[in-house]
């Protein structure tokens, strides 16, 4: 086997392994955020402050933050990390690239979709009227 080869094949295992090791990351960090999703929220209900109480939004929104919050640290040592910073920085990069409509094209569109709205909506009532005239001609 020459050194290429042999350089390609352990590149291979070596990402084998990554690809392992990120998988138990994932389930360790779903493990994880499932479990804050379902236990943060009687711990704060259960500390008595009133604008915590469960069922509260405050109290919703708090635990989804620490939810989130705690996958990503347990993602963190997993290799994936850093495609998700490229990725997001490729997502950034194509926001600053989107223009905002001129108002013409805004009413255009927006007439366009509200007549497309009334179309289907008149449609369904045809089909609503036609098949309600032939359950009451069977039923009567």
């Amino acid at each position: 086997m020459s050194n290429t080869q042999a350089r390609r094949h352990n590149e291979h295992k070596d990402n084998n392994q990554k690809k392992k090791s990120d998988m138990l990351f994932y389930i360790v960090a779903i493990t994880v955020v499932v479990l804050a999703l379902i236990f943060i929220p009687k711990a704060l209900g259960a500390a008595g402050v009133s604008f915590l109480a469960a069922g509260s939004g405050l109290n919703k929104l708090l635990t989804f933050i620490i939810a989130a919050v705690l996958g990503w640290i347990c993602l963190l040592p997993s290799q994936s990390y850093k495609d998700f910073v490229a990725l997001s920085k490729g997502a950034r990069t194509e926001w600053r690239k989107t223009i905002k409509p001129d108002r013409d094209t805004v009413t255009r569109t927006t007439m366009m979709v509200l007549a497309l709205v009334a179309l289907f909506a008149l449609l369904i009532l045809l089909l609503d009227w036609v098949f309600g005239t032939i359950l009451h001609l069977i039923i009567a």
